[in-house]
């Protein structure tokens, strides 16, 4: 299995307007601690969720090739 960069183009583009979107706003707003772990667990799982579906299509155009 072979990842490339093209194929996580749309999970950078969700995260890096996130990321700076929040650190704007936490900035302009102090957050308490719960909003931060929310936040960062927002993103880990959306980041693991992606990884699991590329990796998971990739795996089945493997085995359909054999």
């Amino acid at each position: 299995m072979t990842y490339t960069f093209k194929q996580f183009i749309p999970l950078v583009t969700f995260v890096v307007p996130s990321v700076i979107i929040s650190i704007v706003l936490f900035v302009l707003m102090p957050p308490h601690w719960s909003m931060i772990v929310g936040f960062a667990v927002l993103l880990l799982s959306a980041c693991l969720t992606y990884f699991m579906g590329i990796r998971g299509i990739l795996k089945e155009k493997e085995m359909g090739t054999k």
